[in-house]
């Protein structure tokens, strides 16, 4: 077995170089953390560019792996492990009260990740992707205000 970085027969072996995955943009936040609780005093865990971008696909747009990945321009298995580590990360700063910090991966900016609007099943076929959940286009997501209550105010919550 050849580990990487070895020599082998006088041969330095080396794993290839990683191919920069195509994003949308950059995310303009680059932490999330629980409320009430000062950045400082939180440990991170790091998602990754990459990573988010594979969670907007995969979930907030609702495409199919193979569409997803054809879009970051990896293969489906890359993109898989990409959607399935970025989820694991995600989770683990939710369930452990962790910051969620999002920086680093091999990346290049690229407008044809762009979100779209609901788009129709012609669009749909027209621009090649699968549909999941019965759209694909971004998911209808509720966003409203925050509203805090007197203890949170109290607190300094905001």
């Amino acid at each position: 077995m050849v580990l990487m970085g070895e020599a082998v027969k006088g041969v330095f072996v080396m794993p290839r170089p990683r191919k920069p995955r195509r994003i949308h943009g950059t995310a303009g936040v680059r932490f999330f953390k629980p409320q009430g609780v000062p950045l400082r005093t939180l440990q991170a865990a790091v998602l990754s560019q990459d990573g988010m971008e594979a969670l907007r696909l995969a979930d907030a747009e609702g495409l199919e792996h193979t569409a997803a990945a054809d879009l970051m321009g990896i293969s489906r298995p890359t993109f898989s492990r990409l959607v399935s580590h970025a989820r694991t990360v995600v989770a683990t700063a939710l369930t452990e009260g962790l910051a969620l910090k999002i920086e680093g991966g091999a990346v290049t900016a690229d407008d044809s990740c762009l979100p779209e609007a609901e788009l129709s099943d012609e669009d749909c076929q027209r621009m090649q992707r699968r549909r999941r959940r019965g759209f694909c286009g971004r998911a209808s997501v509720i966003s409203e205000p925050v509203q805090l209550d007197e203890a949170d105010a109290r607190e300094g919550a905001v």
